[in-house]
């Protein structure tokens, strides 16, 4: 297993689509910050086939420091998840 910069990504994207990487580079970094945008006004995305993100809601909680030992109050708070397709998990399977 390797990991995949976003620069690689660019390249092998356009070697599929026949466009160019700043073509290329444009429209993923368009698509993400319009996904950001997205998920900060709250709505909920879906990405057929591969994930959709979401907006969870955290409850308020008590944790502690773990370097003090003391409680803590941990605040409610609003985060993003993302849920792999059925499909897309399916790559992982063993058959």
């Amino acid at each position: 297993m390797e990991i995949i910069g976003i620069g690689d990504f660019h390249k092998q994207v356009a070697d599929r689509s026949g466009f160019s990487i700043a073509q290329v580079k444009a429209v993923l970094t368009a698509a993400g910050e319009q996904m950001k945008e997205n998920v900060k006004d709250g709505n909920e995305q879906r990405f057929t086939g591969f994930f959709n993100v979401c907006i969870k809601d955290k409850k308020a909680k008590e944790g502690v420091n773990p370097f003090t030992g003391k409680k803590m109050k941990i605040a409610a708070c609003k985060v993003p998840q993302i849920k792999l397709s059925a499909a897309f998990k399916s790559l992982l399977k063993k058959k």
